[in-house]
């Protein structure tokens, strides 16, 4: 047996011992879709190494790579330029493109409920390789695949024809759908966006479903499966699981190192606090409602080279932030700066959490319209936030609430 059939069973008893896998169609798309025909290549870094590393077939580390179900980041700086440039040294920048986890892809796909005649339009093509799974359980005809960038469209389409598939791929806005084959049976998404965009509840066929997964500023990992239906919304829960995908191409995004190069101390506010930053980035726990709640957040650790006690920092993409610090006598102090005041909006969505019983993120869900986005605890009619800082489409407040059928008991403002 060679290497890349033994890691290839490796891969596949992977995916059926973890559970992501139970039904026999997508485990034989798997199990027949070679993951190497579309990453050639990929990045990688090193702990205490600076920038990117090119690792390309036929390595050993390569093989490894994509015979595993690690997510693998496949461009930087949204530019092919950077392979070229990492051949001769490590290069930097911001990873724009990646082939996601299988195990999660996996997840999603089955969570999708997913059926032979269905037409499908994913959102983000990114490698092909999704797609190429997708066309093996449907057939190359009931598949639609879209990406703002026309070099990945143009390179999956070459790597999903040598499979012998020809899906239907456009280099499109995601945001806007894809109207020229709408209706859609299923749209899954498979780059994160901050809320569910109309087009793609207008362009879903009546009990359909949208699988989404929400950006927010690169923190919670939170999945939403809504169902459209005869009113024009969308609504259902978030997934228990966590799935994080690169977000939606963005001008003016700012990341935590970027925040952290404009701060200085003389514009901070000083506190004490009793909120562990262990907490708020513990993505199986609090963290997704404080993202909700806040908007999201960017989270970078450090030890500042003078020694001192290690540094968590909070940015948002508008330039707000908050740097929490654990002393050694065990005294917890927070500096917090920008346009806004994070950590306090923090402490009061902990708060609001705890007095909740500490809700797991599956009992939560979205209720979505063209127009309008609100957040529920258990039941739709439970709505928790109106105006989530989070969504790109919110709703406004209690008005818009009572508009669409919610009753004032179940409300519950979060008033941040």
């Amino acid at each position: 047996m060679t290497d890349i059939s033994s890691l290839r069973v490796e891969f596949l008893n992977e995916l059926i011992e973890g559970g992501t896998v139970s039904d026999p169609a997508w485990l034989a798309a798997f199990r027949d879709i070679p993951r190497e025909t579309f990453v050639p290549y990929y990045f990688t870094q090193r702990p205490n190494q600076p920038g990117w590393l090119l690792v390309e077939r036929p390595s050993r580390e390569w093989l490894e790579g994509v015979s595993s179900s690690r997510a693998l980041i496949t461009q930087i700086d949204g530019t092919d330029d950077n392979v070229a440039w990492a051949r001769t040294g490590r290069v930097q920048g911001v990873a724009t493109s990646s082939s996601s986890a299988p195990s999660l892809m996996a997840l999603m796909l089955e969570a999708a409920d997913i059926h032979d005649d269905h037409r499908v339009l994913e959102v983000g093509t990114g490698t092909g390789y999704n797609a190429a799974l997708l066309c093996h359980r449907l057939g190359a005809g009931n598949v639609t695949s879209i990406d703002i960038d026309t070099d990945l469209v143009h390179r999956a389409r070459e790597r999903l024809a040598a499979l012998g598939y020809f899906p239907h791929l456009a280099a499109a806005d995601g945001t806007a759908g894809y109207q020229d084959r709408a209706p859609f049976d299923r749209i899954i998404a498979t780059v994160g966006i901050p809320g569910v965009p109309g087009a793609w509840i207008d362009q879903t066929a009546l009990g359909g479903k949208v699988l989404v997964p929400l950006d927010l500023a690169g923190s919670a990992g939170l999945m939403a499966l809504l169902t459209v239906n005869s009113s024009g919304t969308a609504q259902g829960p978030f997934l228990p699981d966590y799935g994080a995908f690169m977000p939606l191409r963005a001008k003016g995004h700012q990341t935590a190192m970027d925040v952290l190069a404009t701060v200085g101390d003389q514009d901070a506010d000083i506190r004490e606090t009793d909120l562990p930053v262990g907490q708020v980035a513990n993505a199986a726990a609090f963290e997704f409602f404080a993202a909700l709640v806040t908007g999201g957040f960017d989270t970078l650790g450090f030890t500042p080279n003078d020694g001192g006690p290690p540094e968590t920092w909070l940015t948002q993409p508008d330039g707000t932030w908050a740097c929490h610090t654990t002393h050694p006598n065990g005294t917890q102090i927070v500096r917090q700066g920008g346009p806004g005041r994070l950590w306090d909006n923090i402490e009061t969505a902990h708060r609001t959490w705890q007095q909740l019983g500490q809700p797991a993120r599956s009992r939560f869900g979205i209720t979505a319209t063209p127009q309008a986005q609100w957040i529920w605890l258990d039941t739709p009619s439970n709505v928790l936030i109106t105006s989530p800082a989070a969504l790109s489409s919110p709703a406004h407040g209690l008005d818009q609430f009572h508009r669409h059928g919610g009753q004032e008991s179940n409300f519950l403002d979060i008033g941040l």
